[in-house]
């Protein structure tokens, strides 16, 4: 990752359940690509996954 990469938190919602996350993401990625990043890093396959928020602090 970059040296301009930062933790960014996500709540992550499944057919299991809400979670939270956090990944390292660049400046530069949209809230989709870190909601995915997140998702595959909690271990949430597609069919399970409902929806996702990057959680602003």
């Amino acid at each position: 990752m970059s040296e301009d990469a930062r933790p960014v938190r996500v709540r992550l919602t499944s057919l299991l359940g809400t979670t939270t996350a956090t990944v390292e993401a660049g400046p530069l990625a949209t809230d989709s690509a870190v909601v995915d990043m997140a998702r595959r890093e909690a271990e949430i396959p597609p069919q399970a996954f409902v929806s996702g928020e990057v959680i602003v602090a």
